[in-house]
């Protein structure tokens, strides 16, 4: 019987580590268990304070930019373009869209989430630059984003009527070719 209760013992332990437990005190008659990471410890203190100057996840970066993305695009529903051009702009300085470049392969496209979000500013950006008439600033910005993504026309189109504009006929003709 005593191996009994002793294999099951073990066999509890190693299950309750698999799930993430520790037992606290072990003995034949009471088990007591807790969480792996709810004893409060120095070493605990340690990783709380490393963890603290990690860097933000992957994921965490992108919802953060996809979250200060729609707020801009709200402020811009709403016709409060400064406010929603300077939440671009912040935007444009998030780590996601600092570190996101495009590849060589045109085939691959705009895959990654921060190059698609970075396209997309550009092009709201241009597009708010534009309704003021500052058509040099988005011209800056519609270059911006045809760098990123050759393969809009729509984009191409945009670039050729404000290369009109600024009676920039080469660039014209050529947005309008592509």
């Amino acid at each position: 019987v005593y191996r009994l209760l002793e294999g099951a013992r073990l066999f509890g332990s190693a299950l309750l580590l698999h799930c993430g437990c520790r037992p606290l005190q072990t003995s034949t008659s009471m088990i007591r268990i807790a969480a792996l990471n709810a004893s409060s410890t120095v070493e605990d203190e340690h990783e709380d304070t490393f963890k603290s100057h990690k860097t933000q996840t992957k994921e965490a970066q992108e919802a953060e930019a996809f979250a200060l993305y729609h707020k801009a695009l709200d402020l811009q529903k709403h016709d409060r373009f400064d406010e929603s051009s300077k939440a671009y702009h912040e935007l444009l300085e998030t780590r996601l869209l600092q570190e996101a470049a495009p590849t060589s392969d045109e085939r691959e496209g705009l895959k990654h989430p921060g190059l698609m979000l970075k396209y997309s500013t550009y092009k709201n950006l241009a597009q708010l630059a534009a309704q003021r008439e500052d058509l040099e600033t988005a011209m800056e910005f519609y270059l911006e984003a045809v760098m990123l993504d050759s393969t809009d026309v729509n984009l191409w189109y945009k670039i050729g009527c404000v290369a009109v504009r600024l009676v920039r006929i080469p660039l014209a003709r050529h947005a309008f070719e592509e």
